[in-house]
């Protein structure tokens, strides 16, 4: 998946809206067919239609996999719904307000549970008792991934993003610098950054002014052992541990380490357009899927080369985190047989996974992704990228539930509250009480 720091306000519903659609009753559908008889066979016939978020070259890919799924279920029609990936969320939360969701929705663990609050989805669990949907062979770390607050499984998860660090090898050779070795710290890599902004190359920086980034945080709070959420939703962690990780990157901004508050806040949002991807940084936090095209942006620059390494490592272990995409069914759809079992097509089917080539994350089907690491026309890049996911999915990286109103509260009022830092119109005092106040206010509500 590309993801952008956008603007876009993302899987928002409005209180109204929500309420009409929890409030409209309604049974949930059974799995197995004959009108919801867990014992009758699944019948996998008629429309269903099918939503996702993604840019052309995803469309192309998503389209052929679903004609291989009615070409392999005779009698099986699809409606086919797609948007880039802000109009995407408006679309699917009016269409929540309406009970009009399409029967395969594309959600993600940090949008899931604005969804489940309101019992708009279908747990998948009976399907998978009753064999409609296998997840034999997608590792239970990465599945748990899918889960609502609850504990039951609200999407399949078919692609697994998740954050790397990304470095130049070029200037760290510029500026003297080994690379942080495997098993680094955080204080490894504040080292490293601070260690090359002395020598770096003029017109560059060490790192950008990436106190505001949530997946930074979330690394970095979960490699230290603290708990980003509790079980009533609202922030796990205290406001000293948010202190202390916020005095890190002023302390690195105001020794001229980072990148200017001014000039982060007119960095382009595309990844593939960001000062990393254009040679300005040594290192930078990014998808670990954005290698690829970072890697085409800088190689129209020169002879640069960057790579990606696992997060650092605290205390507690890894830093990383999955953010997987994947498929859900909506309470409300009216062939959830026909449903489950694209969901199972989309992400087992070998031939599929093929087709569809990790352009959302790596895949979680093992034998998909297994399959994709042997073929010898994978860019290297790309080897690089789901390979790095195998190496992290080896360390079983914690699963986190992110709870409702999370998009909407914490990340937003997390980055406006490092902002008003970096640009010194408040203390980091004032502006982590006020971001607790802001964040626990809604969170899990």
């Amino acid at each position: 998946m590309k993801i952008t720091r956008s603007t876009v306000a993302v899987a928002l519903f409005s209180t109204a809206a929500l309420g009409l659609a929890g409030c409209a009753g309604g049974s949930t559908p059974a799995a197995g067919g004959d009108g919801g008889d867990p014992a009758a066979p699944p019948k996998v016939e008629g429309e269903i239609s099918i939503a996702w978020w993604g840019g052309d070259s995803r469309n192309a890919k998503t389209n052929a996999v679903i004609d291989m799924f009615e070409e392999q279920n005779a009698g099986v029609t699809t409606d086919r719904q797609s948007a880039d990936f802000g109009a995407y969320w408006d679309k699917l939360n009016v269409q929540a307000s309406s009970k009009s969701m399409p029967c395969a929705v594309q959600v993600q663990g940090r949008q899931v549970n604005d969804y489940t609050k309101h019992q708009l989805l279908l747990p998948l669990d009976p399907f998978i008792e009753s064999g409609q949907i296998s997840v034999d062979d997608i590792p239970e770390a990465v599945l748990d991934n899918g889960r609502g607050t609850d504990g039951k499984l609200y999407f399949l998860p078919y692609g697994a993003a998740y954050d790397a660090v990304g470095v130049n090898e070029t200037l760290a050779a510029a500026a003297g610098v080994e690379l942080p070795a495997e098993g680094y710290t955080w204080d490894d890599y504040f080292s490293f950054l601070e260690d090359a902004s002395a020598t770096l190359p003029e017109g560059t920086k060490a790192v950008d002014s990436s106190g505001g980034r949530p997946n930074f945080f979330i690394g970095w709070t979960l490699s230290n052992g603290k708990s980003l959420f509790g079980d009533d939703g609202k922030l796990g962690f205290s406001e000293d541990d948010l202190s202390e990780y916020w005095t890190i990157w002023d302390d690195l901004r105001k020794a001229g380490v980072t990148e200017t508050p001014e000039r982060a806040a007119e960095e382009p949002t595309a990844t593939d357009q960001s000062y990393f991807a254009n040679g300005e940084l040594l290192s930078d936090t990014l998808p670990g899927n954005a290698l690829t095209p970072a890697s085409a942006t800088l190689a129209g620059k020169g002879d640069a080369k960057i790579t990606t390494l696992p997060y650092p490592s605290g205390s507690a272990g890894s830093g990383n985190a999955l953010y997987p995409s994947g498929f859900a069914i909506p309470a409300s759809c009216d062939n959830p047989d026909t449903a489950a079992a694209f969901l199972d097509f989309f992400t087992n089917d070998l031939e599929a996974g093929k087709t569809f080539a990790a352009d959302n994350g790596a895949p979680t089907n093992t034998k998909v992704l297994d399959a994709l690491l042997a073929d010898t026309s994978l860019p290297e890049t790309k080897k690089h990228e789901l390979g790095l996911y195998q190496q992290i999915v080896e360390n079983e990286p914690q699963s986190i539930v992110f709870p409702p109103g999370y998009q909407a509260t914490f990340e937003a009022s997390f980055k406006r509250a490092w902002e008003d830092i970096s640009f010194e119109r408040t203390s980091i005092e004032d502006a982590v009480t006020t971001f607790f106040s802001e964040a626990n206010a809604s969170l899990g509500q």
